[in-house]
């Protein structure tokens, strides 16, 4: 994936890193050429100084080529500009904003784009954000491969919802539920919250009725891996290869 980063402070730079160490290709945003250093010596990405909101800084940064953007830099006024500016006229898929202040979130998220807070969990959270599509398979079970675990993304369609409101509803299990970083085993009083990464057992033939209950009409993203490491991908959010 190629990626757009705006500000290279610690959460900027912090996220350029990982996200290069993953394989991606990171392209990235300061209006202080100093602030680079931060990146150290083994980050090959592309560099950019200017305002993040400004066309031609923008358009250097190759923003019409990646798949997606972070508005990481300090004002929330800046991130929101460059956000629109992303979205609506470069098309960005993937539109990632740092805010400071969380009573503006509700108004993005609206809008399809994605909000992050403070810094340490920022990072992790917005490389949750981007690892994946809104519903991924990650493993079929069984020798006759009818029951899939598939992952996803909470929509707010399914916001508010108890979990024993959601299986009156379809015939799934939900195993498992990744929010703020922490996973834990839901119970059936325990509410969906939009962007709550959720681990469902399923059955095939279900599994189109699922994504059209919960708001989801792309093409479900195979994620599949060897059935005894996919308790350690729900755990720790860590990739695999396709075996």
């Amino acid at each position: 994936m190629k990626i757009l980063i705006i500000g290279c402070g610690k959460l900027g730079a912090g996220l350029a890193i990982e996200l290069y160490k993953r394989g991606h290709t990171i392209n990235i945003i300061d209006k202080d050429e100093e602030s680079f250093y931060r990146l150290g010596a083994d980050f090959n990405g592309l560099t950019v100084v200017g305002n993040g909101y400004d066309k031609d800084t923008l358009e250097e940064a190759e923003i019409e080529y990646c798949d997606a953007l972070v508005c990481a830099t300090g004002n929330d006024d800046i991130n929101a500009v460059a956000a629109k500016i992303g979205k609506d006229k470069y098309f960005v898929k993937y539109v990632i904003v740092r805010l400071y202040n969380p009573k503006k979130g509700k108004v993005f998220e609206a809008q399809g784009i994605k909000t992050i807070s403070t810094t340490g969990y920022s990072i992790n959270r917005a490389i949750e954000l981007l690892s994946f599509n809104m519903m991924d398979s990650v493993q079929l079970l069984g020798a006759d491969a009818s029951t899939e675990i598939v992952r996803i993304m909470a929509t707010p369609s399914i916001d508010g919802l108890t979990l024993k409101e959601m299986e009156n509803e379809m015939d799934f299990k939900l195993i498992a539920v990744v929010r703020d970083g922490s996973s834990f085993i839901p119970k059936e009083e325990d509410v969906i919250q939009t962007h709550d990464i959720l681990y469902f057992v399923t059955k095939i033939d279900a599994k189109r009725r699922l994504k059209i209950f919960l708001g989801i009409y792309g093409r479900i993203k195979d994620v599949r891996c060897n059935y005894r490491w996919w308790t350690n991908w729900l755990l720790y959010g860590r990739p695999f290869k396709k075996k």
